[in-house]
């Protein structure tokens, strides 16, 4: 859907004079920047893992990598999952732990970026859609709770167990006694939130994980011969990561297309100059995280069959 609305009365034609006068060797710094991103990515991570086991870096950057390259495969963010198992199955530590760390990592994504938007709105006002606006408070609304919620598990860990047991009385004990125990190493992950000094830390370095992917915006963007201030970058960046909260197509395709059409044509660009340049920006990405996961996954041996039956083994 979102493919179609991107692509509806565009002027192919503006599409093609775009692609042929590109600027590719725009793409070695922009696939550099992304690649830097995600080894910041695994550093903050490796920081986020201390308390339940000191992890070596490149482990955690081999499994980052799984883990984005199956976000492009897959539908419904399944790379989460894929990169907690897989770095359960390597370094032997509770899965549902490792995917605690994850969530929480994602919740600090989502106030890295809202902080970036709220920034630019109080420096370089501009109007906004109305839809933007409301995906703005959904996405912070939903960031605030989670946090709220996993700080709670953690500081109020007997209450809320007995909450959730009272909650799931109507089920198979076998099921709760399951469902508590993935809880019980889920909590495990979250050993975090018990050190101040590494919530700093992982916090200072959401800003290294996010500041290269703005960087790689605006290069993409002056590719194609579009120079606009670095502020629309970082708002193109939060426009991507709170659209991409909405379920949609694997690698996100068409969503990306439609976000960029739609953000961009607030600061004047045509709708043929913002596909040419989603179309450039995605494929810089798509292309070194399917290339690099896909090795790491298969050098280290393992299988999309393999987490198949992981999934049904721990669904009986």
């Amino acid at each position: 859907m979102f493919l179609f609305l991107a692509i509806r009365k565009v002027k192919f034609d503006e599409i093609s004079t775009a692609l042929q006068y590109a600027n590719y060797l725009y793409a070695i710094p922009a696939i550099i920047l992304i690649i830097l991103s995600l080894w910041f990515r695994s550093l903050r991570w490796h920081f986020m893992l201390q308390q339940v086991k000191r992890i070596r870096l490149h482990s955690l950057y081999s499994a980052t990598m799984i883990g984005f390259m199956a976000n492009y495969l897959f539908p419904a963010r399944l790379g989460e999952f894929v990169r907690a198992y897989i770095i359960g199955e390597k370094e032997s530590i509770s899965k549902s732990a490792s995917f605690a760390t994850i969530i929480f990592e994602r919740i600090l994504d989502g106030i890295t970026i809202l902080s970036f938007l709220l920034i630019i709105l109080i420096f370089f006002p501009f109007p906004l859609p109305g839809w933007m606006k409301n995906g703005a408070y959904l996405a912070s609304g939903i960031y605030v709770f989670s946090l709220l919620f996993l700080i709670l598990l953690k500081v109020q860990t007997n209450k809320a167990l007995q909450l959730i047991r009272f909650i799931s009385r109507p089920l198979p004990k076998t099921i709760q006694d399951k469902f508590l125990t993935m809880l019980h190493s889920f909590i495990t992950g979250l050993q975090i939130l018990q050190n101040f000094k590494n919530i700093l830390l992982v916090c200072f370095l959401s800003l290294f994980v996010w500041i290269p992917s703005g960087f790689t915006i605006y290069i993409s963007l002056a590719s194609f011969d579009i120079h606009l201030p670095l502020y629309v970058s970082f708002f193109m960046l939060s426009l991507f990561c709170i659209g991409v909260m909405i379920p949609s197509a694997p690698g996100f395709i068409g969503t990306i297309q439609f976000l960029s059409v739609t953000g961009l044509a607030l600061f004047g660009v045509s709708k043929g100059q913002a596909l040419s340049f989603s179309l450039f920006y995605h494929i810089c990405q798509y292309i070194p995280i399917l290339t690099i996961g896909l090795i790491y996954f298969f050098i280290e041996g393992f299988s999309f069959t393999q987490f198949k039956s992981s999934q049904k083994r721990e669904e009986t």
